[in-house]
């Protein structure tokens, strides 16, 4: 796969990586703060679902990637439990519980990100040199 469209799959994980933790944490602040936007702001609880259900496969393949390009299994491991916290946060009765395993999952999953764009990076120059 071409490195351009690689950034891009990654640029996006990292993005939705992102927006959940916003909606995670930073959602619930705000309604706190003002909560007549609940009503304006009410989204269903089948959206966390489907939030896992694309950032799985999406996360997944370009982690794996750059483990076949840069040969080390870090990122994909963090990757896998930060998506693993993710998945198991839609089980949990809690709320409160949901945001902390939701949000400590996309966190743990953007900083795999992170990490294996740096060592994506680091092949490619190594490779050009």
């Amino acid at each position: 796969m071409p490195p351009q469209y690689t950034n891009r799959f990654e640029t996006s994980a990292l993005f939705l990586s992102g927006l959940c933790v916003v909606h995670c944490i930073g959602l619930p602040l705000l309604l706190a703060a003002i909560p007549a936007l609940a009503n304006v702001l009410a989204l269903p609880e089948t959206v966390h679902f489907y939030i896992v259900l694309l950032a799985l496969p999406l996360s997944l393949s370009v982690l794996a990637y750059g483990t076949c390009q840069h040969r080390s299994f870090i990122p994909l491991a963090m990757g896998a439990a930060g998506l693993f916290s993710m998945t198991v946060a839609l089980t949990a009765t809690h709320h409160s519980d949901e945001i902390i395993l939701s949000s400590i999952g996309a966190i743990v999953v953007a900083f795999a990100h992170i990490n294996n764009w740096k060592r994506r990076s680091r092949c490619a120059v190594d490779a050009a040199i």
